[in-house]
């Protein structure tokens, strides 16, 4: 019996060494991705299956941890250091974390991932590339060419004799059927409900620097370095905003909520980035249509919109540095491991539609009730949310509600290839290290006027010689003619 034992345990400890050594084989990866107010609640369940895919298949795990922007910023201040970062204009702010040495110029490894390379346009990977000619941070696949949109109720246009049209080139165009729409509702109803500030009010400006909201107007050959006030397309939407609140329009209540306050169940347009093909109807849960008021246009703001960037530290270990860009390939070029990371635990927070359960949505995904109360992160946040499977509902599975067009992504990209402007930036990058004291003094006063301009409150030409005179005074005149003479430099003037 004791020799039993002995022959049982020397098994066990030899099993234990075996996982240990094959465990020693596997790279173990670090990832702080951005969201909202908190991550998903079953993000350790999804890592468990995300991890055994991924040790399989490349010999990587990863460890993602959901940060907001205070979060991440805390996280970096504190000396903690992250393989992957999440990062955008808003969010871990792309320029900011290269002009303090964080990220890693990926370029030279590049062709260690050719699938992850073939998956973005040139276009792409140019407005990506650092003035330096250094790629800091990957772009994630999406509608990196922004079109931006404004949904209504079909059938109340409909009911109140207005015919919508596919595109619009003015914000205003819509005033006659927002009165009408007005007249027939209560008091404390309002056909513009908002939180903040219109989204993609100002997505038609070509920036060097949202904070700063500075750029140039965008398709101007000149590259002259303005402000967005200075663009006449901004200018129309603002002062129709001034024109649709005095109107009583827009909720009074916009410039103190946030869009997460504002009922989204009623009736209602919204402004929003989409693309060809994607229908709010189900989400909404009446008839929704959309009009494009601007777009498709590629630049480096679009770009910069939703990146991922790899730790300078992984400079010091080249084989860790591969690692970390063939996970995220994989997180690019295989179907299930996308799926997984965008909506679960496949068979437990989803599944795929059969033919048998709908022709029509057959290869969309149909989430359980626990997969949408508990695993919600950014769709596009993940590095290639438009390789990921559709989602639909039972009810347009069981032919209640308009099908998706599962053809949607390839339209946008169609689009893309047809009509899209690119930037005359070329991948500059302003180096803004020399204006922090500025930055922050400016950024403290466009918070004191941004949403009251944005949501109506404050007609934009009431107020605009008096933001603009304290603006002035915090350097802002300097700071474009530094942004200029840096541009100028670039482009060889």
């Amino acid at each position: 019996m004791k020799k039993l034992v002995s022959l049982v345990l020397a098994l066990i400890m030899v099993l234990s060494m075996a996982s240990f050594a094959g465990a020693e084989d596997v790279v173990a990866l670090t990832w702080a991705m951005g969201c909202g107010a908190t991550g998903p609640v079953d993000n350790a369940m999804v890592l468990e299956e995300l991890n055994k895919m991924s040790s399989e298949k490349i010999g990587v795990t990863c460890q993602i941890e959901y940060m907001t922007n205070d979060q991440m910023l805390n996280s970096i201040q504190n000396g903690e250091v992250y393989d992957i970062y999440y990062t955008c204009s808003w969010l871990n702010n792309t320029t900011d974390r290269i002009n303090e040495g964080i990220f890693a110029d990926v370029k030279p490894y590049l062709e260690h991932v050719p699938g992850l390379v073939a998956e973005m346009t040139q276009d792409v990977w140019d407005l990506a590339t650092h003035p330096s000619g250094a790629i800091y941070a990957i772009p994630v696949k999406k509608d990196y060419a922004t079109m931006n949109f404004i949904y209504y109720p079909a059938d109340l246009a409909k009911e109140l004799g207005f015919e919508i049209p596919d595109h619009i080139s003015a914000w205003s165009e819509l005033t006659d059927f927002l009165v009408a729409w007005k007249a027939t509702l209560n008091e404390n109803e309002y056909p513009v409900r908002i939180g903040g500030a219109p989204a993609g009010l100002e997505s038609s400006f070509d920036f060097i620097s949202r904070e700063m909201k500075i750029g140039i107007i965008f398709g101007d050959e000149e590259a002259k370095v303005v402000t967005v006030y200075d663009d006449p397309e901004i200018m129309e939407r603002l002062r129709t905003m001034g024109d649709w609140y005095a109107k009583g329009l827009v909720n009074p209540d916009a410039p103190t909520l946030t869009e997460t306050a504002v009922d989204s169940s009623t009736y209602r347009i919204n402004f929003v980035q989409a693309w060809p093909g994607y229908d709010y109807s189900v989400a909404n849960g009446w008839n929704t249509e959309m009009t494009c008021y601007f777009g498709p246009n590629l630049s480096i703001d679009t770009v910069q919109g939703s990146m991922n960037a790899l730790s300078v530290t992984l400079e010091e270990d080249e084989a860790r540095m591969i690692a970390a860009l063939k996970y995220l390939e994989l997180c690019y070029v295989d179907q299930l491991f996308v799926d997984t990371m965008r909506y679960g635990v496949k068979g437990y927070h989803w599944d795929y539609v059969t033919a048998e359960q709908s022709e029509a949505c057959a290869g969309g995904v149909l989430r359980t009730q626990i997969g949408s109360d508990n695993y919600n992160p950014w769709g596009f946040s993940q590095p290639a949310y438009f390789n990921s499977s559709i989602a639909v509902s039972q009810d347009q599975i069981d032919g209640k509600a308009k099908a998706p067009v599962f053809e949607q992504y390839d339209m946008y990209y169609e689009e893309v290839a047809n009509n899209a402007k690119v930037s005359t930036l070329q991948g500059f990058m302003w180096d803004n290290t020399r204006w922090t004291a500025e930055m922050a003094e400016i950024k403290n006063i466009y918070s004191e006027y941004s949403s009251n301009i944005q949501c109506g409150l404050w007609p934009i030409d009431t107020v605009l010689d008096e933001m603009m005179e304290k603006l002035n005074a915090a350097g802002l005149q300097d700071m474009i003619a530094d942004a200029q003479e840096q541009l100028n430099a670039h482009l060889g003037k």
